[in-house]
C-alpha cells in the first residue's frame, strides 16, 4: 500500500526532515489521512482529527506507543538480561493509567513546581556560565541538552558526583532506543549493559529514598497516594517513573527549546522584542511550541474499526498523529507559518499532547524554557545565529530538533 499524495512519500528522517510543513499543508488539503510506507503507519494531519483521537483512548490505545527492544539481536538481548522494560504512562490505557497518573501528578502540583524555580534558576545560570565568556556557543549541545538533564537530576536528588555518569548512561540509552539497529553489534551490547546499570542505579536510588526521604522528586513519588489516600507506588514503579521523567523530559525539552530559540533568532526583531520586554517570554514559549513542535507525532493503535476524516481503518491499525501538522493547521491558526507573539483566541497547541496523556512534565518544561530565555536575553541581548551555520535536524522519526545550533554574541 502506498500514499496517493503526489511527490516523495512522507519521510520524517529523509526528504521531509528539514522542512515538513509544506508537505503537511498539502496533505491536510488533499489527503488528510494517508499511509506512510516508511513508518508503516497511518498519518493524521488535521487538528480536529488529532484532537478527537487523543480524546478517545477507548478507541485509540496507547499500548506499545513506545516499542520495546524485541528487534535487537540475540547478543544484545543477552546483555539486556535482567533489564525490566519500564512501565511508562505513555504506554498505558485506562484503568491502569488513571490511578498511576493521578499519583504522579501529585509531584507536579502548582505548589511543588513553584518550589522548583530556585533550583532551575541556579542550574540554568551555572550551565550558561560555562560558555558565557566565549562569545559563541552551540545552543543545542551546550544548553538545550545539558540543561534539562542537570535540572532533573538535581530535582531527583542525585549526588553531584554521579551526574556525569548518569548523563553518559542517559545518552547511551537514547542512542540504543533511536539508533541501535544501525550500530555495530559490539556497540549495541555495550549500550545495553549501560542501560542495565542505569536501571539498577535508579532502583537503588528509590530504595535509598524509601529509607530516608528528602525534598526531591523520588521522595515525592514514594509519598504519593491513590485517591483514597491508601495505595502507594511500589519501588519498581517509582524507579520506572523516575526513568520516564528523565528520558521524556530531557529529549522533548531539548528539541522544543532549540526550536523556540531558533525561531526567535531567525528573525532578529523577535529576539529584540523579548529582550526589550521580558513579559513577552511566556507568549514566545507557547508560540514557539506551536510553530515548530519538538515532537513530530505520537502513536496510537485502533482498538476497533474506525473512520478518521472519511478514511476507514481496521482494528489494529497504527496511527501516527502529526502534532506538527495539527499545530499549523490553517483551519485553527490564521497564517500558521508565521511566528506571532500576539497570537490569541485560537486553540491551544498540541505540543504537549491532549487528553489523558497530556504531558505530566509540561509545567516543569514551561518553567525551564521561561527561565532559560530570561537568562539568555538578560546576558546576551546581542545574540544571533552564527554566520554561515549549516543547521540540520536530528534523524529521529518521533522528534524534531536541531543536532547543532551555533550562535554568537558581542562580548
Amino acid at each position: 500500500m502506498d500514499t496517493t499524495l503526489p511527490g516523495t512519500p512522507y519521510s520524517p528522517t529523509g526528504a521531509h526532515r528539514e522542512d515538513p510543513y509544506s508537505f503537511y499543508a498539502m496533505a491536510r488539503a488533499t489527503e488528510p489521512v494517508f499511509f506512510s510506507p516508511q513508518l508503516q503507519m497511518w498519518c493524521v494531519t488535521r487538528h480536529a482529527d488529532v484532537t478527537a483521537i487523543l480524546a478517545d483512548p477507548e478507541s485509540f490505545s496507547s499500548r506499545n506507543a513506545i516499542p520495546d527492544y524485541a528487534e535487537l539481536g540475540p547478543e544484545v538481548q543477552a546483555a539486556l538480561r535482567g533489564y525490566r522494560q519500564p512501565k511508562a504512562l505513555l504506554n498505558m490505557d485506562r484503568p491502569e493509567h488513571t490511578t498511576l497518573r493521578r499519583m504522579v501528578m501529585q509531584v507536579f502540583s502548582p505548589r511543588r513546581i513553584a518550589a522548583m524555580e530556585p533550583a532551575v534558576r541556579e542550574v540554568t545560570a551555572a550551565v550558561v556560565d560555562e560558555f558565557a565568556a566565549d562569545g559563541h556557543a552551540d545552543m543545542a549541545v551546550q544548553l538545550a541538552y545539558p540543561l534539562p538533564l542537570t535540572v532533573i537530576f538535581r530535582l531527583l536528588g542525585v549526588p553531584a558526583e554521579d551526574m556525569s555518569l548518569l548523563q553518559q548512561w542517559t545518552g547511551d540509552m537514547k542512542q540504543l532506543i533511536f539508533a541501535g539497529s544501525r550500530l555495530p553489534t559490539a556497540r549495541q551490547v555495550q549500550l545495553a549493559r549501560n542501560m542495565v546499570a542505569y536501571q539498577q542505579y535508579v532502583e537503588d536510588l528509590a530504595t535509598e529514598r524509601d529509607a530516608a526521604r528528602g525534598e526531591d522528586i523520588v521522595s515525592y513519588l514514594i509519598e504519593a497516594t491513590d485517591e483514597d489516600g491508601n495505595a502507594r507506588l511500589s519501588l519498581f514503579e517509582v524507579a520506572d517513573m523516575t526513568h520516564t521523567l528523565v528520558i521524556a523530559g530531557h529529549e522533548t525539552f531539548a528539541n522544543a527549546f532549540g526550536n523556540i530559540l531558533h525561531q526567535l533568532l531567525a528573525e532578529p526583531p523577535r529576539w529584540r522584542a523579548i529582550c526589550a520586554d521580558p513579559g513577552l517570554i511566556e507568549a514566545a514559549v507557547e508560540e514557539g511550541l506551536r510553530a515548530d513542535s519538538g515532537v513530530n507525532g505520537v502513536i496510537r493503535t485502533a482498538t476497533r474499526p474506525v473512520t478518521v476524516c472519511g478514511t476507514r481503518l481496521p482494528a489494529g491499525a497504527r496511527l501516527f498523529l502529526l502534532l506538527g501538522s495539527a499545530n499549523t493547521d490553517e483551519r485553527c491558526y490564521p497564517d500558521p507559518g508565521q511566528f506571532q507573539l500576539d497570537r490569541n483566541g485560537q486553540p491551544a497547541h498540541l505540543a504537549f499532547g491532549r487528553g489523558i496523556h497530556h504531558c505530566v512534565g509540561a509545567p516543569l518544561a514551561r518553567l525551564e524554557a521561561k527561565i532559560a530565555l530570561e537568562v539568555l536575553t538578560e546576558r546576551f541581548p546581542s545574540m544571533r545565529l552564527a554566520t554561515g551555520a549549516h543547521l540540520q535536524h536530528i534523524p529521529v522519526p518521533l522528534f524534531r530538533g536541531f543536532a547543532s545550533l551555533p550562535v554568537a554574541w558581542d562580548t
